[in-house]
């Protein structure tokens, strides 16, 4: 029984955060925690994450695609940029020492937050409200590259910017802009999971199974309000969420500067 009860906190975490990580993003900075709490090391929690996003963002596209915002060439082609990128990034992760990815995760989060504050530009809308991503453009490409470079090493906030990066950059609809960011987050970590298990990097299945079974229903969930929320409520939940990871982050960093007593 006492075995359980960090898995049932568990459950109830990532139901929440594959929600917020459906919807924005940052989901993953509250799950890694309470995966170390039950019981792994960073470096398993790191990788048995990708368990849950990887249901996640299944159970959010076809949520997406029953709603007629399907994933088409174009899509497909930015996927296929962050998985390289993803490659890269996930190879890194086993490389680095844990005191230098606390410091990779506390300065990529503080720049999301900057960008998460910046005004919004006015959305141009396609004859008759139709909703699609423009060509991509190799700004484009690039940037979903460097993106999958990050959402390799570390998957928290990688949603937070492949949004930003379409909502500012290129001024794309929010629903289209979560397709693309659920499509690109599937392609990586599809890598990623190949490439943490090619370096031997421990993936808890028991906990895996309970992010699985709870990130398929925040996810379905998450992307029906994603379908619903206007973008004003979506860059609100960026920036709540970016903020609260931040400080959790920095009061982390704190915790494990003092000296043991």
């Amino acid at each position: 029984m006492a075995d359980l009860i960090p898995l049932a906190l568990l459950f109830v975490v990532v139901l929440f955060a594959s929600a917020v990580n459906t919807v924005a993003g940052a989901g993953s900075l509250l799950v890694l925690p309470a995966l170390i709490f039950s019981g792994l090391d960073a470096s398993s929690a790191n990788a048995t994450n990708r368990v849950g996003i990887l249901v996640q963002t299944s159970a959010a596209l076809l949520t997406y695609h029953r709603a007629g915002q399907k994933v088409g060439a174009r899509e497909l082609r930015l996927t296929l940029a962050t998985m390289c990128g993803g490659a890269i990034g996930s190879f890194l992760a086993t490389l680095l020492t844990s005191d230098e990815v606390r410091i990779a995760i506390l300065f990529a989060m503080t720049l999301i937050l900057v960008l998460s504050l910046l005004p919004k530009k006015k959305v141009a809308r396609l004859p008759g409200g139709k909703r699609e991503l423009p060509e991509p453009t190799p700004l484009m490409y690039f940037g979903f590259f460097a993106i999958g470079i990050y959402g390799g090493f570390l998957q928290a906030g990688v949603g937070i910017l492949a949004m930003l990066f379409l909502l500012h950059v290129f001024s794309v609809d929010a629903v289209v802009s979560n397709v693309v960011k659920s499509a690109a987050t599937l392609g990586l970590t599809i890598i990623a999971l190949v490439v943490f298990a090619a370096r031997g990097e421990d993936i808890d299945p028991s906990r895996g199974a309970v992010l699985a079974a709870a990130s398929i229903l925040g996810g379905l969930f998450g992307a029906r309000v994603a379908m619903r929320v206007s973008e004003h409520v979506v860059r609100g939940i960026i920036v709540v969420a970016v903020f609260a990871s931040l400080v959790k982050l920095v009061g982390d960093s704190l915790m494990w500067s003092l000296p043991a007593w």
